[in-house]
């Protein structure tokens, strides 16, 4: 018989208090307005910006104007969403103290301090989209400078219920209006102008654990990493020529980020995705302690259940007298995100074992 005690012990890295949030100022353009399903289209993409809502806890407002169709600055055409926005110039000095600044997550930490000393792009061009400028302190957290636009197709069919977002010939209206919406954010790449100026994300670019990559317009095996390239998170799409080079490769799990989607399909947010924004700055939730659930498995394996911040990183220790120091605990390993948010580890050694547990971050 095994009993069982749940102990958590969180480290933590907060050096930011966490006292408000996101908030999205939206401006719905005529072409919007006009529409017969028009409360139907302003309440997802409400949907798509509360969830950006409900993980950021930054101080700052995005004003956003939204377009249907080919009008205003999106006349010459829309394939399925578009997004444009302002441009703040800064020294790449400005970028990383403020990411610096910024960091509330092993992610952050670890991209931080992989950032180079002295500018690697070589050109001195930099430049950061007016939304996360905000976040970092690099502009007004809040007046009425619109910081950028987002337009939809026409042509195609969207499900904007989102209890029902998987609807065969329908593509998914919040994951494409959190695709351009995360452009906005600062998700995105000035491309194949890099005398017009590079923005933060480039910099978490690489081709090999250490290799940096700032050629936008030629490297073809380019990937996304917050570890200075050691781990793979997702590949970027590299044909500037179909497509945008800051968006994920396609692969076959559907995600909000990829470069291409495809209709009757769920694009969810991914831990990548919410990593992504993360090391830019838009710091998350602060963890709280997990509340543990148990589950015995065949052959004698013990499972552990529990649901927290999405992207963060958990360490499962163990003991055999939960009164010893927790420096004496020997660690089990990491638990694995399956879903966001939805953490779990299996601990295969727990046969005729009696154990204490404990899970601290990361």
């Amino acid at each position: 018989m095994k009993k069982l005690f749940c102990l958590v012990a969180l480290c933590l890295f907060l050096p930011i208090p966490f006292s408000s949030a996101l908030t999205f100022n939206i401006n719905y353009d005529s072409s919007v307005t006009v529409l017969t399903n028009a409360a139907q289209v302003e309440a997802a993409f409400a949907t798509a910006a509360q969830a950006f809502h409900d993980l950021y806890t930054n101080e700052a407002t995005i004003n956003l104007t939204i377009y249907w169709g080919p009008t205003g600055p999106f006349s010459g055409g829309i394939s399925l969403g578009r997004s444009q926005f302002l441009l703040i110039d800064a020294t790449y000095a400005q970028i990383t103290n403020a990411l610096h600044l910024h960091r509330a997550s092993a992610a952050d930490t670890n991209s931080v301090a992989s950032l180079p000393a002295t500018d690697p792009s070589g050109t001195g061009n930099w430049v950061v989209p007016l939304a996360e400028a905000r976040v970092l302190g690099l502009y007004p957290k809040s007046n009425s400078t619109e910081d950028g636009e987002i337009g939809f197709a026409t042509n195609v069919s969207y499900t904007f219920d989102p209890n029902n977002r998987s609807v065969t010939g329908k593509f998914d209206f919040i994951a494409v209006a959190q695709h351009e919406l995360s452009e906005v954010l600062g998700r995105a790449t000035t491309e194949l102008d890099a005398s017009f100026g590079f923005l933060p994300y480039d910099l978490f670019r690489f081709t090999n654990s250490g290799i940096r990559s700032l050629d936008l317009s030629t490297t073809t095996n380019a990937y996304f990493s917050v570890d200075n390239g050691v781990t793979r998170l997702k590949f970027f799409y590299t044909n500037h020529l179909a497509g945008d080079i800051q968006d994920w490769k396609s692969s076959g799990t559907p995600d909000s980020f990829d470069a291409f989607s495809s209709s009757g399909h769920l694009n969810p947010l991914s831990t990548v995705d919410i990593t992504a924004l993360d090391v830019l700055g838009y710091n998350g939730l602060p963890l709280e302690p997990p509340h543990l659930y148990f589950t015995n498995l065949a052959g004698g394996n013990f499972q552990l259940r529990f649901v927290n911040s999405p992207g963060a990183s958990f360490t499962v220790l163990a003991a055999t007298n939960a009164a010893q120091p927790l420096a004496t605990w020997f660690v089990l390993g990491a638990a694995t995100e399956s879903a966001a948010g939805q953490f779990q580890f299996t601990d295969t050694t727990a046969t005729n074992k009696f154990r204490f547990y404990t899970v601290r971050s990361p």
